[in-house]
């Protein structure tokens, strides 16, 4: 369940950020670097989410 919420807001910042980088939306004015950490938080909560269970 919790890898499931974790990807789901993963690709939900992904996306966010990937539409904050395109300047004729108006979608709302945030900064280009707040996009960009967005996206790359998105990116890193997909890598975790995808990863598999270490077992021990």
């Amino acid at each position: 369940m919790v890898k499931l919420l974790l990807t789901i807001y993963s690709w939900l910042l992904l996306i966010m950020g990937i539409l904050g980088l395109i300047p004729g939306l108006p979608l709302g004015t945030e900064p280009a670097w707040h996009a960009v950490v967005k996206i790359v938080l998105g990116l890193l909560g997909i890598w975790v989410s995808m990863a598999k269970k270490k077992e021990s």
